[in-house]
């Protein structure tokens, strides 16, 4: 049995300490860099059934304190600034695990490359977008992989809106507006390798896309995780992509953003058309067919 500790107290979170659970790990506790989680607890459900579990949530300095065998990386945004970050407390690296979420993390970035590549050689017309920027560490991906187009960046910045909540399962309702509040356009903007080909449009989707009716669009990334701005989002996107165009949803597998499987499940079944996942155990696709 190994003690662990959990980084990153959201849903991933839930479910990376869901999985050391079931491995016969022992939790201590989460951290966060979020301070309005600390001092707040985690709640889990374990698999079969069984008596819910609640762990307490504190700053990462806690880490020093404490004596464990391993931390588990659970965030994918942010995963190498977290590491880095671990590194800097001086946490021995053999101590710090990042096999949950490296993975995906690369497997998504791969899966962008390779399209924009294909993209390139297809000639695709159309710019980009995101809808659901947080602290801008896909877009930074997109925007270098797409350094000739406009990338859009279409985010509250304040996190969850509160009218989008409404129709949520009660998980993701308790989470709260606000939630993925703690990012700012400045930090965005200044992860963009091309920021001269970044547009950022700020507000709640989709009132952000007005006035972009008539763009075209060859890549769009759905990261809203809540169902309402995602079936917006298809809806609004959809129609303007080009021919071999794509939308990429993150979530879709989600246990916890249940919203996100099922507004694409509605979109696909009203439009007939198919989605594939990407192999980062999260994202799914969508692509357009003259």
């Amino acid at each position: 049995m190994s003690n662990v500790i959990i980084f990153g107290a959201g849903l991933y979170g839930h479910k990376y300490a869901l999985d050391c659970l079931q491995k016969g790990d022992n939790i201590l506790y989460f951290v966060d860099n979020d301070s309005a989680k600390h001092g707040t607890a985690c709640t889990l459900e374990p698999a079969g059934g069984g008596a819910e579990m609640s762990f307490n949530i504190l700053h990462p300095n806690a880490l020093l304190k404490t004596e464990f065998d391993k931390v588990v990386v659970a965030t994918h945004t942010g995963f190498n600034e977290v590491v880095a970050q671990l590194l800097e407390q001086g946490i021995a690296p053999h101590k710090i695990d990042r096999s949950y979420t490296e993975h995906n993390v690369w497997a998504r970035k791969v899966f962008l490359q390779n399209f924009a590549t294909l993209a390139k050689e297809r000639n695709l017309e159309g710019n980009c977008a995101e809808v659901g920027v947080y602290r801008g560490d896909f877009a930074r991906h997109i925007n270098a992989s797409f350094p000739e187009k406009i990338l859009y960046l279409m985010d509250t910045f304040e996190g969850f809106a509160a009218i989008d909540l409404q129709n949520e399962n009660k998980g993701a309702q308790n989470i709260g507006a606000g939630h993925f509040a703690n990012t700012s356009v400045e930090l965005v903007l200044s992860k963009m390798p091309h920021v001269q080909r970044c547009v950022v449009r700020k507000g709640w989707f989709p009132d952000t896309a007005r006035g972009l009716e008539d763009e075209r669009f060859c890549f769009v990334s759905l990261d809203t995780d809540l169902h309402d701005p995602i079936l917006a989002g298809l809806e609004f996107f959809y129609p303007r992509l080009v021919n071999g165009g794509v939308i990429l949803v993150d979530d879709y597998f989600s246990t916890g953003y249940v919203g996100v499987k099922q507004a694409v499940d509605c979109f696909a079944a009203k439009m007939r058309i198919s989605v594939a996942p990407i192999g980062d155990n999260g994202g799914v696709i969508l692509i357009k067919r003259g």
